[in-house]
């Protein structure tokens, strides 16, 4: 008996032994991660946040920091308030398709012309389901159509994938180009096989069997409470609602999520979707190069050490919101925000997770990496407008542009170090990017569903935006001339043209606060022509004067302003 006793005994000591540094690490991840977002709360960045993390198909971490409502003193809640988690919603869409997929209602590889009605509208390339979920159908990106202000104001699905549908700028299957429309599209596919609307669907084929029972698509709803939204001064503000829901909607709480990274990363849970079918969600399904690990479906991939982890964020106007999943430390992590955030602060949780599980970024030696690409001009995000008068926000919204300077030596991306970790392979203030040439184009690839592509260099952000304020300005002086020579050409036509631009601004402004740029297309164009008619009429003054007429420096730099601003206008859509 006292032999069997120091047996027990002595695999009690070893067993404690052997769970200390797990506990610890756990403790660790816990502590370091809590410590972080509750710091961003402190300091004021942030009114809000819920954080979970799940390891080892448990979870051990969920909880709330800040408030979801500050003026009726409600804290945020990991297991009961819901925040907006954006562009994760699109994971769902994935998980829906696959379930089809698995009942064999539907073909990823097959034209989903096949599954929609008749009086769809033709797509000018046909496109599968694979390509929707990998961003690779070749669609661009509209602002008009997919948000609105006032929850009355949402379209059915059914409507909205017909009435905002953008043109296809790419082939099909050569270039990776995130795409809201795209992920909406597949959801249509899907409600369009099943006779039942996409958030039913999700709700009972995929939140209910994974007991997540506060998370849903519904914009009215009683499931659970949803946190209001912060701007980052402190004051509460109201994030407007997706109208292409499918893409970025559903409202989902800590909790939630938690069960849901437990089931993406348990092979043996075959709720929802068998081992092979979930596999699928993560699997390579395309990149840009075969230095990056590309995309599964919907999720990025992306290596740390030769390990694969895989991750997704989601940003609505105020939410911001990060899941990733590493399989080799069998974790997930579910963070979300209800105030904007910049995104290095997030990035720096998300790091600092990944460094403590797959181990700090080891550099491997760079002497044997090559440029082998002249990378150096201006680059635009593939995330655009490039056929419509929406193509002027490329030039808006911070980060659409960017610039690679310098030389073969050192290369600065808007300003900072970019270092060569591979052939054409450098680690940057944006991750890790990929310089690839396809089809006589310079592509930047990321380590997402995002690229930019290289522009010709008066295509940059400080020539483009210069041109119209040189053109308000010179016709400015040329309005003011015309007062003072009393000449009806030299007040008219300047008069026209300042409120024409005026106008242009003032609807592109509209357009942008509720959404709609497009809605307010036609006016645009009027506004535009009016421009460029009275430009063609001042020039033509010019040249039709008689001899004795002095043209001087103003004329010149006013047509010369005029003629500019209209291949300006034509540049961007407007005309």
């Amino acid at each position: 008996m006292l032999k069997v006793m120091k047996i027990l005994l002595v695999l009690l000591i070893v067993l404690n032994i052997l769970t200390i540094p797990v506990f610890s690490a756990e403790k660790e991840l816990d502590d370091e991660l809590s410590g972080m977002v509750n710091e961003l709360i402190e300091d004021g960045k942030a009114k809000g946040a819920v954080l979970s993390i799940i390891e080892d198909d448990k979870i051990i971490l969920n909880r709330g920091f800040g408030y979801a409502d500050e003026y009726n003193n409600i804290a945020a809640d990991g297991e009961y308030t819901a925040f907006r988690i954006g562009s994760v919603s699109k994971t769902f869409v994935a998980v829906a398709a696959q379930i089809l997929n698995q009942e064999g209602k539907l073909d990823m590889n097959t034209d989903i012309s096949v599954y929609l009605e008749p009086d769809f509208p033709k797509l000018d390339f046909p496109v599968t389901m694979q390509q929707l979920l990998t961003h690779t159908a070749g669609f661009e990106e509209l602002l008009t159509g997919i948000a609105v202000i006032n929850v009355s104001d949402t379209e059915p699905l059914s409507e909205s994938v017909r009435k905002y549908m953008p043109a296809q700028v790419y082939t099909p299957g050569e270039i990776s180009s995130y795409s809201n429309y795209g992920i909406a599209l597949a959801a249509y596919v899907i409600e369009s096989i099943t006779e039942v609307d996409f958030s039913k669907f999700c709700m009972e084929r995929i939140f209910l069997p994974l007991e997540m029972n506060n998370t849903t698509y519904e914009y009215m709803h009683d499931v659970t409470y949803v946190s209001k939204a912060y701007l980052p001064d402190g004051n509460e503000t109201i994030d407007p609602y997706i109208n292409l829901y499918p893409e970025g909607s559903a409202v989902s709480t800590a909790n939630d999520m938690a069960k849901y990274m437990m089931w993406l990363l348990d092979n043996e849970d075959d709720r929802v979707l068998t081992k092979e079918y979930k596999k699928e969600l993560f699997v390579e399904q395309f990149s840009m190069s075969e230095d990056l690990e590309g995309g599964g479906y919907v999720w990025n991939r992306k290596e740390r050490n030769n390990k694969i982890y895989y991750d997704k964020k989601g940003e609505t106007q105020h939410f911001y919101t990060r899941i990733a999943l590493y399989p080799e430390a069998d974790t997930g992590i579910f963070l979300s925000f209800n105030t904007y955030i910049p995104e290095n602060e997030i990035n720096a949780i998300m790091k600092k997770a990944t460094d403590l599980l797959y181990g700090e970024y080891r550099e491997n030696n760079t002497d044997s990496f090559k440029n082998k690409i002249n990378i150096e001009g201006i680059y635009v995000n593939n995330w655009s407008s490039f056929k419509t008068q929406e193509r002027i926000l490329s030039y808006i919204i911070p980060g659409k542009i960017i610039k690679v300077s310098g030389s073969k030596g050192e290369f600065l991306l808007n300003g900072e170090k970019m270092n060569l970790i591979g052939d054409d392979m450098y680690s940057s203030p944006m991750g890790k990017l990929q310089f690839v040439e396809r089809n006589g184009k310079l592509f930047i690839a990321t380590e997402s569903a995002v690229t930019y592509t290289r522009i010709h260099f008066w295509q940059n952000k400080t020539i483009q935006l210069f041109i119209p304020l040189i053109f308000a300005a010179l016709s400015l002086v040329s309005f003011i001339k015309g007062i003072k020579i009393k000449r009806a050409v030299y007040i008219f036509v300047p008069l026209i043209q300042i409120i024409a631009l005026a106008g242009i601004y003032f609807f592109l402004y509209r357009g942008i606060i509720n959404y709609s740029i497009l809605k307010y297309s036609f006016l645009i164009m009027v506004c535009g022509w009016l421009i460029a008619i009275s430009g063609a009429a001042g020039i033509m003054n010019t040249l039709l004067k008689k001899k004795n007429d002095k043209t001087d420096i103003i004329d010149y730099g006013w047509n010369f302003a005029n003629l500019m601003f209209t291949i300006w206008l034509f540049t961007f859509n407007i005309i």
